[in-house]
């Protein structure tokens, strides 16, 4: 299953078959490298560098500094996620057939800034009588142009582009399909900025959205509550003798009354029990979401870790990576966008 919207190709040749996954934009930059063989995938490299900050749409052109990829990650190709706060993504009902596309207003769909060019991509995802669930993305055109300057000439070239949250999408649905079956689920990526949430049906993403609750969130409402500095706030989280559990919960609310909202709109519509919760990302403080996410949805979360998709090589992981696995799904999901183009 492949979810590529807002995959925007570079080339037309044949599908590769060794990618590097890019998740810019982020507190860091995730890197995977992954290789194909039929229809067997490898996960050969992974890595973590400092973070490449999103230019913002005001002022001049950005020149970013080029990434310097070790031996390792230096794949033929590369599939780069950008996190942007000013990316769209939206799963849209509209009427079926092709020629009703041709005559869509992704601009006012997707609800983008005017004066602002983007680049759209958008995938047909399902047909149900009448009507088409179409996976749509935007992604402002300088942050574009800014995320593929990341690489230097020669190798990686460039094969792909796409907002995170689309990228994402990729690594939950093979985990789905890999795992869970046609268990009806929520995945759930805690970012840095913005938080991810798609509801699968029967393998199938049903509902997608995001939520400015973040990482960030808890980190900056623990720094105002016990006067801390940032690199100081994980060590509250994970101290048992320090409570922070009151303005976790205040800082946590709207996400968890939007994951109600998703929870019942896809049981509504599709007559199911969500059966699973799955986290990943920057779960700073996991105890506290897991137990928030508990008390208010009656489940237990699963921590997933999106590097465990794959099988991988002896020493694909640098000690960087280590304890940090579970904030790989969006440069995975990218990889898998490309690498499983003709599925």
């Amino acid at each position: 299953m492949s979810l590529s919207a807002g995959k925007f190709s570079f080339a037309k040749k044949r599908i590769p078959t060794d990618v590097v996954g890019l998740d810019v934009g982020g507190a860091t930059t995730r890197i995977v490298r992954v290789k194909r063989s039929g229809d067997a995938y490898t996960l050969v490299g992974a890595d973590i560098l400092p973070r490449q900050a999103v230019p913002s749409l005001e002022g001049a052109e950005a020149h970013p500094q080029q990434l310097q990829l070790s031996k390792v990650l230096r794949a033929p190709y590369a599939a780069v996620a950008v996190s942007s706060p000013q990316a769209c993504i939206r799963l849209l009902s509209v009427p079926a057939g092709a020629e009703s596309l041709q005559g869509l207003n992704f601009n006012e769909l997707l609800g983008l800034l005017e004066g602002v060019e983007y680049r759209i991509g958008y995938e047909v995802l399902a047909t149900e009588g009448r009507e088409q669930s179409v996976l749509a993305s935007a992604l402002p055109e300088k942050q574009a142009r800014w995320a593929v300057g990341l690489l230097s000439q020669g190798l990686p070239a460039p094969r792909s582009l796409q907002a995170s949250g689309s990228a994402v999408l990729n690594c939950f649905a093979r985990e789905l399909m890999a795992h869970h079956g046609d268990v009806p689920a929520i995945f759930v990526q805690v970012g840095t900025d913005v938080t991810d949430m798609a509801a699968f049906f029967k393998g199938k993403l049903v509902h997608y959205r995001t939520c400015t609750v973040s990482s960030q969130s808890i980190i900056k409402v623990v720094q105002e509550r016990f006067g801390i500095e940032e690199e100081l706030v994980p060590g509250v989280l994970e101290d048992y003798l320090i409570d922070a559990s009151q303005p976790i919960a205040t800082a946590i609310d709207p996400f968890l009354r939007q994951l109600v909202l998703v929870r019942e709109f896809v049981e509504r519509k599709r007559s199911c029990r969500i059966e699973k919760i799955i986290l990943c990302g920057a779960l700073l403080g996991t105890k506290h979401w897991n137990t928030h996410i508990n008390r208010t949805i009656g489940l237990t979360p699963e921590i997933w870790n999106p590097l465990a998709t794959l099988p991988c090589t002896p020493d694909a992981l640098t000690e960087r990576v280590k304890g940090m696995e579970s904030r790989f799904a969006t440069a995975m999901g990218a990889a898998l966008a490309v690498l499983g183009a003709d599925k």
